[in-house]
Order: structure tokens, then sequence, then C-alpha cells
């Protein structure tokens, strides 16, 4: 039998329960991928557009990644309850899972709200070029206002889309987001170029239009869920007095640590789009398009990796012991083979794909440049991604917290700008900070999983 045969119906379950993941996650990735290319293109020439973008959007998303990570613990716990048959505890999980996600979205506006001056002096802090740096933050600053009032709607619409992802049910955040993505870019269109007799807005148009996006993704997967005859069963176990701190704290439990995760992780590609500041709008502005065009790429693993979250919980929760390894390899296999894909997508496009973003010759050749090292990481950037999630499936998170650290603060950071300002590599040299933290992540992570799972299989 060969490989293919003997992993199949594992390939095929989990690109089953990942596809329309994929187009879930591509949502809230397209979103970023929409705004940076038509904000791009209405710069033409002029990187400080795509810039702002770059400086607003980074900041923004230390705050969205912490209220997404605490979100995604709601999936493992969901998942076990459903794959052990017990519907009421899903239903009262899910309840308390909405009071959680309200809570964290508060939070989460009235942080973003306090970072909001960081904005202005963040640049001058860091770069080079003030009046660059001057403008930049002027046009970010409206921008970032727009996505941080659509927290809360993204909170709502993330609750549910983890509570359907648990309980297998991944089509509906799919067909949401579709549907969110194509009105963002309607409005982009509108809002940024001034059509339809709306006025002119740049940077500014693109964060209405994705506020305007996430409500209706909010009101669409609410009226789904009252709706549905498919979850009335869940419905009927709500309560009046439903809060329920064992509930929260299992949630929570799983939750910071993914957060914590997210955050240090994204922390250090938001900190390195930061620091290319310091280098001018042009490398700002090649620096965004470049990661732009690789969370395009990861957004494929990252929906390998929600699916493979789905069933190792949906494993674990049921005990199924043989079933485990079989389905990290495939898991495993699948993201390689992605990773190879885009490795050499990036390396024999590069350009043309770069040029899709702007008229900016400069901006061009220099996202050029770093899309070749880009293509290092992918490998490592797919392991470890897959490797958190399928330990998320079986709730053990804790270590991650210092994994992340040692890779991302104890390396990552040190040496890109080492690399950086002490070598005079400039953003290649931030770069490859992260292929080192990334790889070091690869190895720790992949480590701890399997021996997750061989204390898994040796229960009695």
């Amino acid at each position: 039998m060969s490989l293919f045969d003997r992993y199949k119906p594992y390939y095929r379950r989990t690109l089953t329960l990942a596809l329309p993941v994929v187009i879930a996650q591509a949502g809230q990735l397209t979103t970023q991928f929409a705004d940076t290319a038509m904000v791009g293109n209405y710069g033409g020439t002029d990187p400080i557009p795509l810039a702002a973008v770059a400086l607003g959007s980074s900041l923004f998303l230390l705050i969205y990644l912490a209220a997404m990570g605490l979100a995604m613990g709601i999936t493992p716990p969901v998942g076990e309850y459903y794959a052990r048959g017990q519907r009421r505890e899903v239903g009262l999980l899910f309840q308390n899972s909405i009071l959680y996600c309200v809570a964290i979205g508060i939070i989460a506006t009235i942080g973003a709200i306090a970072l909001r001056p960081f904005i202005d002096t963040l640049g001058a802090w860091m770069s080079n070029e003030g009046e660059d740096v001057s403008l930049v933050a002027a046009m970010a600053l409206p921008y970032y206002d727009m996505l941080v009032w659509s927290i809360m709607p993204l909170m709502i619409f993330l609750c549910i889309k983890q509570f359907l992802e648990g309980i297998g049910n991944t089509k509906v955040a799919m067909w949401t987001t579709l549907f969110g993505n194509l009105l963002n870019i309607v409005l982009n269109y509108i809002f940024i170029f001034g059509k339809c007799g709306a006025e002119s807005m740049g940077a500014e148009g693109a964060g209405l239009a994705t506020l305007l996006s996430r409500v209706a993704q909010m009101a669409i997967i609410l009226a789904y869920f009252f709706l549905s005859r498919r979850l009335r069963i869940y419905r009927a176990f709500f309560e009046l007095r439903a809060l329920r701190i064992a509930y929260l704290r299992s949630i929570l439990r799983i939750g910071y640590p993914i957060s914590f995760q997210m955050v240090l992780e994204s922390a250090a590609f938001i900190l390195t789009s930061i620091l290319s500041l310091s280098f001018g709008a042009v490398a700002a502005g090649a620096m965004q398009v470049a990661f732009s065009i690789a969370n395009m790429a990861w957004m494929i693993t990252v929906a390998i990796g929600s699916a493979s979250t789905i069933v190792v919980a949906h494993v674990y929760g049921a005990g199924l012991r043989h079933e485990l390894r079989p389905t990290i390899k495939a898991t495993y296999h699948l993201g390689v083979v992605w990773a190879l894909f885009m490795s050499v997508v990036f390396i024999v496009l590069r350009d043309q794909i770069a040029s899709l973003f702007t008229d900016s010759t400069q901006v061009v050749a220099l996202c050029s440049e770093l899309m070749l090292l880009i293509a290092i990481y992918q490998f490592s950037d797919a392991v470890q991604g897959l490797s958190i999630s399928m330990l998320r499936g079986l709730q053990d998170v804790k270590i991650i917290m210092p994994i992340v650290l040692l890779s991302y603060l104890g390396l990552n950071i040190p040496i890109g700008c080492g690399l950086a300002y002490g070598m005079d590599m400039g953003c290649h040299g931030l770069i490859i900070g992260l292929i080192v933290g990334l790889s070091s992540a690869a190895l720790l992570t992949s480590l701890r999983l399997h021996r997750s799972m061989r204390r898994f299989e040796q229960e009695e």
C-alpha cells in the first residue's frame, strides 16, 4: 500500500473540514489583503498611503489577535463535549462563551483606544524620515479608528464561528465570510476611490468598509444561530442564569495560552513591520506588501491547523487512541506539501505578485528581495503552526507559552535587530530573525506534540 493510500482517509477527513475553514480564514486575512492592495493602487507611486495602512493595521493586530486567540479556546471543549454526545454541556458552554466574548470585546475596544496615541509617536521614535512618518501617522489614525469600532461585531462573529467549528459545522462561517469579503471589496472601491457619489476617503475609506462588512457578518451569523432548526437543541439548554465559572475557566484555560502564543508570534511580525519604518516609507510599504502576500499563503496552513484541532479534539474526546498518530502525520503531510508549493511560487513569481499592489518601482524591487527570504521560512512556519493547532486539540497548551517566549523574545527579535542595525542589513536582517525564531518554534512544538501523542496512546 502506498503512502498516499494509507493516509487517504485522514487527508479526506482533514480537507473536508479544512476547505470551508480555508475560505473563512481567508476572509479574515483577505480584509487586510484587500485594504493593502486597493490602498496601494490608490496611492500609485506614492508609498505613504500604503505605509499608513501598514502602521494602522500593525498596531490594531496586536489587540485583534489577542482577542481572537482567547475566542479560539471555545472550539476544543465544545468539540470534546460534542464527541461524547453531551449536548446539554455544549449548549451551556456556548451560552457562557457569548458572555465571555462580549467581555473580551469590551476590554479589547478599550485597550485599542488606549493604544491610539502611539500611532502619532511610534513613527517619530523609529524613523529617520520625520516628514514621511508625520504624513503616515496622520493618514493611519482614521483608518485605525474604524478598525477599533469593528472589534465587538468581530468578536460576536468569532464566538459563533468557533462554536460551530467545535460541532463540525464549518460551512456557515465560510459562506458568511465570503459575503463579508465581497462586501468589503465593493465598499473599498466606493469609499477609497470615491465612487457612486461617495467622497474619496483613501485609507480611511478602507477602514470604513472593513467596519461595515464586519457588522454585516455578525448580523448574518447571529440570524443563522437563532433561526436554525439544527441548532435548536443547543438553544434549548440556554438558562436565564447562565454564568458558570467552571465553563469560563475551561475556555480561558485553553484560550489564554493560545492568545499569548498568537500575540507573541504576531508581535514578532508586527514589530518587524513597525521597525521597517526606521528605513523609510518605501521599506514600510514593501514589508507590508510582503507580509500581506505571506499571510495569504499562511491562511491555508491556518485552515489545515484549525481542521486538525477539530479532528484531534474529537479523537481525544472519544478516546480513539489508534486514530491520533495517523491524523497527526496526515496533517504534517498536507502542511509541508503546501509550504513547498508556496515557496516555489514566492521565488518564481515574486516580481509579478509585488507589482499587483503598487506602481512604486522601489517598493516592488525591495518587496521582491524580501519574498526570497519569506520563501525560506514557509516550512518552519507550517510545522510550528500545525503542531500548535494539534496541541490545542489535545488541550496541551501551557507548554506553548515558554516555547514562544524563547523563540520570539529570546531569539527572533534580538537576532533580527542585531542583523538589521548592527550589521546594516536593514529589512533583510529583520526577516532573517523571523526565520530563526520560527525554526526554533517548529522544532520545540513538534517535539512536544510527539510526547503528548505517545502519552495519550499509552493511557489505559
